[in-house]
């Protein structure tokens, strides 16, 4: 009956997801459900002994306040910062200076499919300044996506190859890292360094390969010549609007070397965190952008945009993580992760195993929300359970489970990033996905294979 009832519950999540409800109702609901037949059924009371308030309605909503007490207080202020900072940067002009100025080299590479290869290494190293696969996707798409194409690049192989890097969910800035580092009590900026660098160093040596051999497969199977538009396409995005001065370019960079300068690794003695840094970055970046404009007035209208970032944020993100929470608490009630977790144990898994499982689970739901946040959201509180029931380092599931999930948002062709750029490049979605499903399945194979290594 237990089971049945989940089983249910979450394929009507999926459905509901499937038919782009929204899905922080979605989560909600399911989570609402999943509560109250738990504490109906005798499986788990929705509030400890003691505290609850006397009608189960209550209780519900009550669980769902001490959720979001305990998340904002944690990692609130963190993703705020982070997408804040992100936004008023874009806004300025200082990311598509970055890219201008960083995408000049890729312009003397004659080789086509020799420039795949340096352009996903390219993109990669943006994505973990300019932080949001969408807003990189859409900023490349109107700089290095025409460079590409002038140099002989297929318009699937060009949009693949941007949209591959933006799975690796690798760097302080990026939301699922500091999520996955919260979750396991591990400072941000060592968990990216002694840990995630080490994977990220694997797929960057591996996946660049095997995109040109995928890339030059698909090419020849659709008959495309890439001497028919070598020099057709002219170079653009010099004519944004925001253009700012070359030393724009730097700002993106200012938060990194903030968190990487005050670590244990350089200067220990004064602590540095990421909302520290976000608010430092937005400090200095205010003062060289009022004395570039040679007005305080416009610079604080410009901090308009940070305002905007911090509350699509809140709206967005912060909403479905709190909402993605309270389902995985709900699903935890109702015994499914304890279930999965006994299954695994009682097929003789081990940790191995269930890190395998629980690593394409997530990558599928993924697949089916298009979102890389949400199913990190709802699941990242089986890491400890793991590690607690296997007795093996959090992070063999950690790290599978974060790449997991942005591996499936790249294959999904519902995702936003995927349909954006295809619209831009006047493809389909499908085009897109068939495009990066090989690159997306060998680097899950990867990540798995590198993190039991490192781990067991």
């Amino acid at each position: 009956m237990n089971i049945v009832f989940i089983l249910v519950v979450v394929g009507l999540v999926a459905y509901a997801m499937l038919k782009k409800l929204n899905p922080q109702a979605t989560l909600l609901l399911a989570g609402l459900a999943l509560l109250a037949f738990s504490q109906m059924q005798g499986l788990a009371p929705i509030l400890p002994e003691g505290k609850g308030t006397g009608l189960m309605f209550f209780d519900l909503w009550q669980k769902f306040a001490d959720i979001t007490n305990v998340r904002l207080s944690k990692v609130g202020l963190t993703l705020v910062s982070i997408a804040g900072v992100s936004t008023y940067l874009t806004h300025i002009g200082a990311s598509q200076a970055m890219v201008r100025m960083t995408s000049r080299p890729i312009m003397a590479i004659k080789n086509p499919y020799a420039l795949l290869a340096i352009m996903l290494v390219f993109v990669f190293f943006l994505y973990i300044f300019i932080t949001g696969a969408t807003s990189l996707s859409l900023l490349l798409m109107g700089t290095l996506y025409p460079v590409m194409r002038n140099a002989g690049i297929s318009a699937r192989t060009a949009i693949a190859t941007i949209v591959i890097p933006t799975a690796w969910e690798f760097g302080p800035g990026q939301m699922n890292a500091v999520i996955g580092a919260e979750a396991i009590n591990v400072n941000v900026m060592d968990f990216v360094i002694n840990h995630q660098s080490i994977v990220q160093l694997v797929l960057l040596a591996v996946i660049p390969f095997v995109n040109i051999l995928w890339q030059r497969h698909c090419d020849r199977k659709d008959g495309y010549n890439p001497a028919d538009d070598r020099g057709k396409y002219l170079a653009e995005g010099d004519d944004h609007p925001q253009q700012a001065p070359a030393y724009y370019a730097f700002m993106p960079v200012i938060p990194f070397v903030l968190l990487f300068g005050f670590s244990d690794m350089v200067i220990s003695s004064i602590r540095m965190n990421i909302p520290i840094a976000m608010m430092t970055t937005i400090s200095i970046c205010m003062v060289v952008d009022a004395l570039t404009l040679r007005s305080v007035a416009k610079a604080f209208d410009n901090f308009t945009a940070w305002l905007n970032g911090t509350g699509m944020i809140f709206g967005s993100v912060l909403t479905l993580m709190l909402a993605a929470e309270f389902f995985s608490a709900g699903l935890t009630s109702a015994g499914a992760i304890s279930g999965l977790i006994n299954f695994a144990e009682g097929m003789s898994l081990g940790p191995v195993g269930i890190t395998v499982v629980f690593s394409l689970f997530i990558l599928l739901a993924a697949f089916i929300t298009g979102s890389g946040n949400a199913p990190v959201m709802a699941f990242i509180p089986i890491v400890p359970m793991i590690a607690e029931n296997f007795g093996v380092n959090p992070l063999m599931a950690l790290i599978p489970i974060l790449y997991a999930a942005g591996i499936g948002r790249t294959i999904s062709p519902v995702a936003g990033v995927v349909i954006t750029v295809a619209g831009m490049g006047k493809i389909t979605p499908l085009d897109v996905v068939r495009r990066t499903f090989v690159p997306m399945i060998t680097s899950i194979i990867l990540v798995l294979i590198t993190s039991v290594i490192m781990y067991v």
